[in-house]
This record gives C-alpha cells, sequence and structure tokens, in this order.
C-alpha cells in the first residue's frame, strides 16, 4: 500500500459536517489508531494551507492551528477563552480504512522475516539512523569494517517527510530515507544496523524488518528504548543481556553497552539469528553504542544542524 498520509487525513477533514470540528484523537481513531493524535496535530502544524486544518481541535477545544482561531470566529463559531465550545466538537468521523490497513501489511510481511545467518563472511558493517528538522528528514549511512571497526564510507540524504511520527508505525515514515541512504553507499554492507525495532513490535515487523525485508539485507533492530515485550530476569548465554519476550518467544535482547546508564534494545531484522545479532552489536560496541549507528546518528545531527544555522543565517 501507498502510505498516502495526506490523502488519507483530507478524507478524515472532509467528513467534518459544516459548523463542527474534530478533535485530534478523532481523527486518528477514523484513520485507524489513537496513538496518532499527536502525529496528526504535527501534520496540521507543518502543513498549515491543509484544506480544512482549522477545523481540527484539541481535547480541550483549542484549534492546533494558530489562525484558526479567526477563521473559526469568521464561520460563526462561539469561541470563548480561544477554545471552540464543546458543543460543536464531533465525537466520531467515519473510518478510513488507514492505519489499520497499514498494520495488516505489517503482519503480512512478518511472515517473510528470515531469521536464520546468511552463509558467507561479514566484513562491513552499516549503520543508519535519521534526524528531523520540521518536515525535512536528513538519512546518514555509515559503513565501518568490522575487523577494526574503521570508518569505510558515509552516505548522505535529506528529502521531505511525507509522513508523520506515529508509534509503531516508523516504517512508513523513515523508509523513503533509509532506502535512498543505504542505496548510495558503493559497497553494499553485509549486515545492516537500523536505529528502531526488529521483532520487538506489536506486529513482529519494525522498521528494522520492513528494511531487511525490501531491501533483502541482513538487517538487526538496534532501539534507545522499549516497545513491545516484557523484559526477563534470567538471561540466556548472554550474561548480561536479558531477554525480552512477546507472547513467551525470546525476540531481543536488553543490553547496557559500556559507558550507558540504561539498556539498549537488539532484535532481528531479517536474514540474521537473534544469537548472531546480539554477537555482532556486541563485536561493533565501543562505546555507548554500536560504532556504525553512533557514527551515523552523528552526522545526521550534524547535517540537520547545519542547515537549521544555514536558515537561520539566510534571515
Amino acid at each position: 500500500m501507498d502510505p498516502d498520509f495526506a490523502k488519507a487525513i483530507s478524507k478524515c477533514l472532509a467528513e467534518i459536517p459544516h459548523g463542527q470540528v474534530a478533535t485530534c484523537g478523532t481523527i486518528a481513531r477514523a484513520l485507524g489508531d489513537v496513538r496518532a493524535a499527536r502525529g496528526v496535530a504535527t501534520w496540521l502544524v507543518e502543513h498549515p494551507d491543509t484544506r480544512r486544518g482549522h477545523r481540527v481541535v484539541r481535547e480541550d477545544g483549542r484549534p492546533v492551528l494558530a489562525a484558526a482561531e479567526q477563521q473559526l470566529g469568521e464561520e460563526g463559531f462561539p469561541m470563548s477563552g480561544g477554545c471552540v465550545d464543546e458543543s460543536r466538537i464531533i465525537a466520531s468521523l467515519p473510518d478510513v480504512e488507514f492505519l489499520g490497513v497499514l498494520r495488516a501489511e505489517q503482519q503480512r510481511l512478518a511472515s517473510k522475516v528470515i531469521e536464520n545467518d546468511d552463509r558467507g563472511p561479514i566484513e562491513i558493517v552499516a549503520g543508519v539512523d535519521v534526524a528531523y528538522q520540521g518536515d525535512e528528514m536528513y538519512a546518514a549511512a555509515a559503513s565501518v569494517s568490522l575487523a577494526d571497526l574503521e570508518t569505510v564510507e558515509v552516505a548522505l540524504v535529506r528529502r521531505r517527510v511525507d509522513f508523520p511520527y506515529i508509534p509503531t508505525y516508523l516504517a512508513y515514515r523513515e523508509f523513503p530515507g533509509v532506502e535512498a541512504a543505504v542505496r548510495r553507499l558503493s559497497t553494499c554492507p553485509d549486515v545492516l544496523m537500523i536505529d528502531g525495532h526488529g521483532r520487538l513490535h506489536p506486529a513482529l515487523f519494525g522498521v528494522a524488518c520492513d528494511v531487511g525485508v525490501r531491501l533483502d539485507l541482513p538487517t538487526i533492530g538496534v532501539a534507545k528504548h522499549p516497545l513491545a515485550g516484557r523484559v526477563q530476569p534470567l538471561s540466556e548465554k548472554h550474561e548480561d543481556a536479558l531477554p525480552v519476550r512477546i507472547d513467551g518467544v525470546t525476540r531481543g535482547y536488553a543490553w547496557t553497552p559500556p559507558n550507558r546508564s540504561r539498556a539498549i534494545y537488539v532484535s532481528v531484522g531479517h536474514r540474521i539469528s537473534l544469537l548472531h545479532a546480539m554477537h555482532l552489536v556486541r563485536k561493533t560496541t565501543r562505546d555507548r553504542y554500536p560504532e556504525a549507528l553512533r557514527i551515523a546518528d552523528r552526522i545526521s545531527r550534524n547535517m540537520k544542524g547545519n542547515e537549521k544555522r544555514e536558515k537561520g543565517a539566510a534571515r
């Protein structure tokens, strides 16, 4: 499915009856997941020209868009303290079948994930990270040599974001930038580490799985925060890495690297076993985070910072 968020939210806004407004939560439920409420608000702020966007309010009735109060007043909406009267807030909207369809796609593609090791030596490990500034993404891919962890190559991509951040749907936001950055590497990596979850996901198909399956590359998910599953108190073959289980099955490990106070979460993306994924994360981590991901994170943040400074200077 083409994850056209702009089209989906336009369908929702078109369903708001004349003389009424809708909350971000109501629109999120119509999209298929109430967790999309913050993403709806962010999208509208970044796309203020969205038709009927002025008719979207927060739970307390405050318009999401700063200029909307005047528009709503001109349209005859009763306002009090900058808020629309609750009698004008619609309780529900028709389902536009968007996020539910994406979840079904995740569940279907999850069956394509291979959790066995590819044959052949591993020499080059790459990491990909993405930073954001408004509706722009800055994706960086960094390759390192497994033998000495020295940088082999970096690739940079800047592009417009077409999908907001919605928990558990990160792949639909990040895949275009990740794919572009990886394809700019002159040498295809033997293993790709993604800043995000793999199997440690409600649909067992996080961004690392999505990237691995779509690009047909061995991938590992390495995330800084938990998303799904329960950390077990006893380790399995890794004395300092605790297994994380979903429905009784170990789907990842929580491991605290050197010089880091909090655990990172390692899981299979595609075409690698969990034990091998954990081994490679350990082997490529000097300080706090796997080296390829650490470099990619620094570069993507620098790209964003440089762009912000250039825009500031232009003003």
